[in-house]
C-alpha cells in the first residue's frame, strides 16, 4: 500500500508540471486541474509542499494576484523548470510506451502500430488488424495475386 501511495504522489507531481507546463495557475485551479486528470480529489497537502519545492529550486516563480479581499498565488514555470519538465515528460513517454508496446496490434500490411483497434477483416477465418481500409485491400490483393 506504501508504494502505490509513493506512486500516486508520484503522478500527482507529473500532473502538476504538465498544468504547469500549459499555463500559469493558482493553487486551486492546480487541484481542479489534478481533479479532472486523475479523476479523483487530490487533497491540498499533496500539492502544496510540491509547489514549495519546486519554487526553491528555481523551477515555478509566484506572484500574487488580488482577487477581492483575497490574495491568490499564480505560479508559472521558469525556462529552467520547462527544461526539467521536459525531461521528466519524456522519461514518463517511456515508461508508458513500454506498458503499452506488448498490448498494440500491428498492421498485418505495413506494419505500422496501432494504438486503438484499427481496421479488423476476416481473412482465411482469423481476424486480420489493418491500420486502414486501403492497406487491408492492398494485403488481400498481395495474397491472392
Amino acid at each position: 500500500m506504501i508504494a502505490e501511495c509513493q506512486l500516486a504522489t508520484d503522478l500527482v507531481r507529473c500532473a502538476v508540471l504538465m498544468l504547469l507546463y500549459e499555463k500559469p495557475l493558482h493553487g486551486y485551479a492546480i487541484i481542479e486541474g489534478l481533479g479532472e486528470r486523475l479523476g479523483r480529489t487530490i487533497s491540498p497537502a499533496t500539492v502544496y509542499p510540491f509547489l514549495a519545492q519546486m519554487l526553491a529550486v528555481g523551477y515555478l516563480t509566484a506572484t500574487h494576484d488580488n482577487v477581492g479581499k483575497r490574495t491568490r498565488t499564480v505560479y508559472s514555470m521558469t525556462a529552467e523548470g520547462r527544461k526539467f519538465s521536459e525531461g521528466i515528460f519524456k522519461r514518463l513517454s517511456q515508461i508508458v510506451s513500454t506498458a503499452i508496446e506488448p498490448n498494440m496490434l500491428r498492421c498485418a500490411h505495413c506494419g505500422c502500430k496501432l494504438y486503438e483497434a484499427g481496421y479488423v477483416k476476416e481473412i482465411d477465418g482469423r481476424r486480420t488488424s489493418f491500420c486502414c481500409v486501403h492497406c487491408a485491400a492492398a494485403h488481400t490483393d498481395e495474397e491472392s495475386g
